[in-house]
């Protein structure tokens, strides 16, 4: 992964600056953004690490942070927050913790922070950040725990809903589909027969999640015949496993 950040903020303001400054002494090419949705709308590429500088929280930020809840996910971003705890609790109304990697606040260690982007990116550099999975659930605190586990290893999408799903996966190829079978408006099995009506995505393999491990719910899932199951309840540890364990088997 490269040693390049985006940092959305007030460049001209002291504090960020002085990231700013941190970073760069410790070889990272920062791309600074002011908090305004059309200057990140137009930047021709993002790096792979967004830090969110929340210094006033106005209509023009209001405005940036529905813009990061919808876009974070589907682009596989680390995201990151920097702020006093008030406006942290507040941006957490807006931004589900699951899109968020990590809150610092302010006035930020800037060591501390250094240490958890070389983290990230010493991951990626080592080749692990090489498949991409998208995480299908309504359960946000499921969402992030999933996210928390797998994305040190490898680049992970969320998604919410069945249709925000589709909707990304027009414009992101993933190499697997971690899939809630229980969602509302339209549920697993239903999004699962549109991944394999589309001609871009019906060879994208597909786990389902289930929090049941009844026989009769566990065959409902198998009749749709996906890669394999797992249950929601497994210990995080086993997560890791049974994806590293899966990946494995097709090589």
């Amino acid at each position: 992964m490269e040693r390049k950040v985006m940092m959305i903020g007030n460049e001209k303001g002291f504090m960020v600056r002085a990231t700013v400054s941190a970073l760069e002494k410790a070889d990272y090419e920062v791309v600074c953004v002011k908090p305004d949705v059309d200057a990140i709308y137009k930047l021709k590429i993002t790096p792979d690490i967004w830090i969110l500088y929340v210094e006033e929280l106005d209509e023009e930020l209001q405005k940036v942070l529905t813009y990061c809840k919808d876009t974070v996910g589907g682009r596989g971003a680390f995201f990151y927050l920097i702020g006093n705890p008030e406006d942290l609790k507040e941006v957490g109304k807006v931004i589900p913790e699951s899109l968020i990697k990590k809150a610092f606040e302010r006035p930020v260690n800037n060591t501390d922070l250094i240490k958890e982007l070389d983290h990230i990116v010493q991951i990626g550099e080592a080749g692990a950040v090489q498949r991409s999975i998208l995480i299908v659930d309504d359960d946000p605190t499921m969402v992030r725990m999933i996210n928390n586990l797998l994305s040190e290893k490898y680049k992970v999408y969320m998604s919410n809903s069945g249709m925000n799903a589709i909707t990304l996966l027009v414009k992101n190829k993933v190499d697997l589909i971690l899939l809630d079978y229980e969602m509302p408006v339209v549920s697993g099995a239903q999004v699962l027969e549109m991944i394999r009506s589309e001609p871009a995505t019906r060879d994208t393999p597909v786990i389902m999640l289930t929090a049941k491990d009844d026989r009769e719910s566990v065959m409902k899932v198998l009749e749709l015949k996906p890669e394999k199951y797992l249950l929601k309840s497994m210990p995080p540890d086993r997560w890791v496993k049974e994806i590293d364990d899966y990946f494995r088997s097709l090589m």
